[in-house]
């Protein structure tokens, strides 16, 4: 029985506390310290700079409390901080009872000692396991080497950025389990771990830290001059420990490695500062020390105090460094604590998943049951692993999780609102699930396992607005960001780096690709701070703005950069090279891939290697034949009378397919046409794929007559997909493409999802592109096809074809498709799924085209 532990008296006191002074700042705090802590015997001006230093300006800061080792529940709480600058901290105060309430004796964070001779530090110890050791470490793992090390350091950096900005739940779950799965190469053997040692609090020991806030207000706002503060303050004794592990956390976010190590050097690997074992871990990861970064990490957690975060980010390490087991084990023992962060649960979920057995699957069950009502996710989210399409049929996990509904489902915990915290009175709560979140202006506040700390009448959301106000976020600030002005200072700058990173993705999700070319103008490819992932959105924004010898030109600056070089990132390489290939740059597109098997053997290499190879030879070996409207490629062996013929359907199909996808231009089309046996063995694999389209329409009919009714059917469907992705500027979703492909392709009869599946089985629309792209059940897949054309014949039915091109002109425009359909049907998604099921109840026969249909414009 999985048993999540409620929050304690003395962490519920610690919210309301941590809520105060994201609103109210150091004051808030003074007013709850217990009467023996030594902070209480300082004056009033000192103990508000005291208290800022230890927490960090709250200005910007995102607090989320964590769940400590049981032992330490009613005696410290944890959170984990989050600055503007992306830099990251954990807060431990150490609460003790006076007079009936709870109250603050100490206040502590990762660069201080753990411990302090003399002192009588709280610990927490359960069935101890030894920390491993460099002497111990073969002994207890062997390390097989079918993959290289550097297959680690994409995964490595995820994991990393993981914990700079904190995902929403499931994201960071799936991070650690791809990394099972892709790295298997690095067996542990010996027992697992089940708890460590973790010596927790000792009374304040150090010297005034008030002299270090320059700094820590530098280092959190990302605003501020770091090296100059750092040069500038007070840093004898123990502050100047604090100060360098500090400056070498900032100098990590900014990936000046050569800085962190140096720091490093003059800290021991027995040093008992927490921050130095989580950066040397996190240091050695980059850099593909598999043996360093385990032997970091389980420092870092025999340092203590034992709290989910910690645990969580190192079993994160150990899955994407191979130790599966070891890594499984760090899951279970969070479980074991009643850890209430939904990930440790989504997490277990996927790895029981990913065995056979009904004993997993009753696990994953279980574990999916617990992690949902703690913060559930979009089903969406839940498709897209890929691991749970079993799962969530169930008849345990249907009624829970119902993917015919047409609206994510509110999860209202059992006991929300039954612990009230008080909360300032700028403060704004909602709840998912068991999930607590306090917006405080610009301030955040994070709290699983809190909706019973709610206040009354605190709402609940769907699991889908926070993520859609974050991207509302982030396009807002995209008139801000041009106001500072984008260039390498700025990304050298961690806050700002992470703002124009996160805005730019946001305006690429919405077609926005003006604003982002304008983002990203003056950007250098060379510049070392700069993610080489803009200047991929760049080159792309360059591409669907008709700029393609501009989009050329970054893409040869960037493949010729030494950063991306030094970085090693076979998934950079990879991204690379098909940009490469969408510009018809084969053989620069073949020696990025070749880079990246330099770094990370991948079997998908290989495949796509040849299959490059065969479109260079499609470009420049085939015979070609050039239409008002196609540009079409065909073998020598083939007659240009057959050629010739499947032009002339193709444009008779351009004219018929007109009427549903209009437009004052079509810009030409590359057609390749290959012999069967090419193109099984190079694209497709398969004998149920005869056809295409990925910028250039693709068939298996050399040697074919292209007037066969089937084939041309097959042709027009491809060539819908042309016209929607020029139409819609390439943005409509995969339903969409296809179920208007499916609509208008040239057929007598089409299937009706009515006719053929029950209410329980019909699949929202919010839901099909997930199904279609992350499903394993082909029968679901074709399913969630006849879906999405049952949809559009609906829309087209009930409002006319032009809500056809409405719904272009909304994906065109970026918009998503709850917007689409808005702007096509006036409605909301959830009315227009009660509309569309009131009409298929009589709407059951199978659809049959006109002669309108099936005529075409001469």
């Amino acid at each position: 029985m999985i048993s999540v532990r409620p929050v304690s008296d003395a962490e519920h006191s610690a919210v309301q506390i941590a809520a105060q002074y994201l609103s109210r700042g150091p004051e808030a705090v003074v007013e709850q310290l217990a009467p023996d802590s030594p902070l209480a015997k300082l004056p009033r001006a000192q103990q508000l700079e005291e208290i800022e230093t230890r927490l960090g300006p709250p200005d910007g800061a995102q607090w989320e409390l964590q769940t400590v080792v049981p032992a330490l529940k009613d005696k410290v709480a944890a959170f984990t901080v989050t600055y503007p600058s992306g830099w990251d901290d954990h807060v431990i105060f150490e609460m003790t009872p006076v007079a009936g309430a709870w109250k603050v004796r100490e206040m502590r964070f990762l660069a201080q000692s753990a411990s302090k001779s003399g002192t009588a530090p709280v610990t927490a110890t359960a069935t101890a396991e030894p920390v491993v050791t460099p002497k111990n470490f073969f002994e207890r793992f062997e390390l097989r080497n079918t993959a290289p090390p550097l297959a680690l350091l994409a995964a490595a950096a995820s994991i990393i950025a993981a914990f700079v900005a904190r995902n929403r739940p499931l994201a960071r779950s799936m991070i650690a389990i791809a990394a099972i799965a892709v790295v298997g190469a690095l067996i542990p053997r010996g027992p697992a771990p089940v708890a460590a040692q973790a010596s927790v609090i000792a009374p304040q020991a150090d010297p005034s830290l008030a002299p270090l806030l320059p700094l820590r207000r530098a280092l959190a706002s990302g605003n501020g001059n770091v090296d100059a503060a750092f040069r500038s303050v007070d840093r004898r004794g123990q502050r100047g420990a604090v100060a360098d592990l500090w400056k070498a956390h900032a100098d990590l976010l900014d990936t000046n490695i050569s800085a962190v190590r140096n720091t490093l050097v003059n800290f021991k690997a027995s040093s008992d500062r927490p921050l130095a074992a989580i950066l040397r871990a996190r240091l050695a990861l980059l850099e593909n020390d598999e043996v360093a970064a385990v032997l970091a990490y389980e420092q870092a957690v025999s340092l203590g105090p034992g709290r989910d975060e910690l645990w969580y980010e190192t079993a994160e390490a150990l899955a994407a460094l191979g130790f599966e087991d070891r890594a499984k084990a760090y899951f279970e023992r969070l479980a074991r604590i009643g850890s209430r962060d939904a990930d440790v649960y989504y997490s277990l979920a996927m790895i029981e998943a990913s065995n056979n057995g009904k004993e997993h699957e009753d696990a994953a069950e279980q574990y999916l049951r617990k992690a949902w009502n703690m913060a559930p996710v979009e089903r969406s989210a839940l498709i897209d692993t890929g691991l749970f399409w079993s799962l969530i049929r169930r008849p345990g996990i249907t009624g829970l999780i119902n993917l015919s509904s047409a609206t994510e489902p509110l999860v209202l915990a059992d006991k929300a609102c039954t612990r009230p915290v008080i909360l300032p009175p700028d403060a704004e709560a909602r709840t998912s699930g068991d999930y607590l979140q306090v917006e405080i202006g610009a301030q955040r506040l994070l709290v699983p396992g809190g909706a019973e700390l709610a206040p009354q009448g605190t709402p609940v959301v769907e699991a889908t607005q926070w993520a859609r106000e974050e991207e509302a976020r982030r396009l807002a600030d995209f008139d801000t960001l041009m106001q500072i002005g984008m260039n390498a200072t700025a990304f050298a700058q961690p806050a700002l780096r992470a703002r124009i990173t996160a805005t730019a993705d946001a305006l690429a999700n919405r077609n926005r690709w003006a604003e982002l070319v304008q983002l990203t103008e003056n950007l250098n490819p060379t510049s070392e701070h700069i993610p080489p992932s803009i200047f991929f959105l760049r080159s792309i924004g360059l591409q669907r703005l008709g700029l393609n010898d501009e989009a050329k030109k970054v893409l040869t600056q960037v493949a010729a950069s030494k950063v991306l070089l030094r970085k090693r990132d076979a998934n950079a390489f990879m991204e690379l090279a098909e940009l490469f290939a969408a510009h018809d740059l084969f053989d620069a597109a073949v020696r990025m891939y070749d880079r990246s098997l330099a770094i990370r053997q991948n079997p998908f290499v290989d495949d796509r290697v040849r299959q490059i190879q065969m479109n260079k030879r499609l470009a420049t070996n085939y015979s070609t034949l050039t239409t008002a409207h196609f540009e079409v490629h065909y073998p020598e062996d083939v007659s240009q009378l057959s050629a010739t013929q499947l032009g002339e359907v193709l444009e008779r199909e351009l004219r018929r397919l007109r009427r549903w996808i209009p437009g004052d231009t079509f810009r030409p089309v590359v057609v390749n046409v290959v012999w069967w046996r090419d193109f099984r063995a190079t694209y497709t694999g398969s004998d149920f794929i005869l056809g295409f389209y990925n910028g250039k329409i693709t068939v298996p009919f050399a040697g074919v007559d292209a007037n066969h009714p089937e084939v041309t059917a097959i042709l027009g469907h491809e060539l819908a997909h042309a016209m929607i992705a020029q139409a819609t500027a390439d943005h409509a979703p995969r339903w969409f493409q296809e179920g208007l492909a499916q609509r208008i392709e040239l057929r007598q009869f089409h299937e009706n999802a009515f006719n053929m599946y029950d209410n329980e089985k019909l699949l929202p629309v919010p839901l099909l592109d997930s199904v279609m792209n992350g499903s394993p059940d082909p029968e679901m897949i074709s399913a969630a096809y006849i879906i999405s054309q049952t949809n559009l014949r609906f829309i087209e039915t009930r409002y006319g074809r032009p809500a056809l091109s409405k719904m272009m002109a909304a994906y065109r425009d970026g918009g998503t498709t709850d917007e689409a359909i808005q702007q096509a049907c006036g409605k909301s998604i959830a009315e227009y799924e009660l509309e569309l099921r009131e009409w298929g109840r009589s709407e059951k026969r199978v659809f049959e085209n006109t002669a309108s249909d099936l005529g075409a414009q001469r």
